[in-house]
C-alpha cells in the first residue's frame, strides 16, 4: 500500500487498475491557496512595473522582495512528471502555464505565493516536484510547449515574490 494524493498516481499504475488510499485528501472543487481569488489584472500591472524598472535600470526601488534562484521548466507531460504525469500539481491544481514548483520545506516560497519569474512572467507557487531541493524553482509550460520548456533549460533567474497568499496557513 502506497499513501499518496490520488493525483499522484502514474499512468501506468491507472491502466493497470490500482488506485490510492488517500491519506490527505482535498475535495476537488476546492481553492486551498487562493489560485481563483487571484487578481490577476492587479499581478499583471506589478509584473510590467518590474519589467519597466528592469528595462531603465531601476529595479532596487521595487517594493517587492527579491530572490536569485536557478531555475528549470516542465510540463504535465510524461517526459516532464513521469511517474506523476496526470495533469494536475501537487497541490490538485490544473497544471500549465503559472504553475510554479516549488520547495515547500525550504522556506523560501510558499504555497499560494504569487511571483514574478525573470523571463517567464508571473506564476502562482502551487507544485513541487522531487528534483525542487533548496533554492530551485521549476517552471511550467502547458502541456504541448515541450520545446519551450527545452529551451529554457536551466539557468539563473531572479524572483520577486508580488503577494504571499498562504500567510498563516
Amino acid at each position: 500500500m502506497r499513501f499518496s494524493s490520488q493525483y499522484q498516481i502514474s499512468g501506468k499504475e491507472k491502466a493497470a487498475g490500482y488506485t490510492i488510499t488517500e491519506k490527505y485528501s482535498l475535495p476537488k472543487t476546492t481553492d486551498p491557496y487562493g489560485f481563483n481569488k487571484i487578481d490577476w489584472e492587479k499581478a499583471e500591472a506589478q509584473a510590467e512595473e518590474i519589467e519597466k524598472a528592469l528595462s531603465t535600470g531601476k529595479e532596487k526601488n521595487l517594493p517587492y522582495t527579491k530572490f536569485a534562484v536557478v531555475a528549470t521548466a516542465y510540463t504535465p507531460h510524461e517526459s516532464s512528471c513521469r511517474p506523476y504525469a496526470d495533469g494536475f500539481t501537487s497541490t490538485n491544481y490544473k497544471a500549465g502555464y503559472k504553475s510554479i514548483a516549488i520547495d515547500p520545506e525550504y522556506g523560501t516560497f510558499h504555497y499560494g505565493d504569487i511571483l514574478y519569474i525573470e523571463g517567464y512572467g508571473i506564476g502562482l507557487a502551487n507544485d513541487c516536484g522531487s528534483a525542487i531541493k533548496g533554492n530551485r524553482i521549476d517552471v511550467c509550460f502547458n502541456l504541448g510547449d515541450e520545446q519551450k520548456a527545452l529551451d529554457w533549460g536551466k539557468k539563473k533567474v531572479r524572483v520577486w515574490i508580488l503577494n504571499r497568499l498562504a500567510e498563516g496557513k
